[in-house]
């Protein structure tokens, strides 16, 4: 269906709006919303660049239906299988995925920081959204992913839904620790409330 098509690249020009907007506002607060923290130099040359490829990658994908334009091969962006029902749970997981940005964008109030230093640290979030998960906006960006997976199950597009779930997970872990080491007590104590996921 047409019209799923192009939800689905509009879907992810307003997400993208959102955090822009937020961003924008937080800033004019005052707030130091991007953390620098001590990257690599294999995450800085490497790992940053080759994310960054893919994800324009991944862009021109769900913008396809809209400026027939593609930059991976054939085999890896033909769709697996075609299904309304299939495309119409992809959408509905999209508008799930704007829900949690959006409650998760708010409830952070001035705390919203965009990246790990210790010198740069915001109030510990753990009313609102936060209630029911730690991770509320890793959860709207998993949704997004997936979604757009299911509106186009294309093996690039599969592969890279599984490729985000799992780096998301990886980076979430290394957030905790980096939660436990300065909020300490607050942070164990509210790890054992909330769950990670749901």
């Amino acid at each position: 269906m047409d019209f799923l098509n192009y939800f689905s690249f509009f879907s992810f020009l307003l997400f993208s709006l959102i955090i822009l907007l937020r961003t924008i506002f937080l800033k004019k607060k005052g707030v130091r919303v991007r953390s620098k923290s001590g990257k690599t130099k294999r995450a800085k040359y490497i790992l940053h660049p080759v994310f960054l490829f893919i994800m324009h990658l991944w862009m021109f994908e769900i913008s396809k239906p809209l400026f027939h334009l593609s930059l991976i091969p054939k085999t890896l962006s033909t769709l697996l299988f075609e299904s309304f029902t299939i495309q119409l749970i992809g959408a509905i997981l999209i508008l799930i995925s704007i829900g949690f940005l959006i409650a998760s964008l708010f409830s952070f109030y001035d705390s919203l920081r965009f990246g790990m230093n210790a010198n740069n640290l915001g109030k510990l979030i753990t009313s609102g959204v936060f209630s029911i998960t730690r991770n509320p906006f890793f959860l709207s960006i998993e949704f997004l992913i997936i979604g757009n997976a299911l509106i186009f199950p294309s093996p690039f597009l599969i592969g890279f839904a599984l490729i985000t779930i799992v780096s998301i997970h990886f980076f979430i872990l290394k957030e905790e620790k980096f939660m436990k080491e300065n909020y300490g007590a607050e942070y164990k104590e509210y790890s054992k409330k909330v769950k990670r996921y749901f």
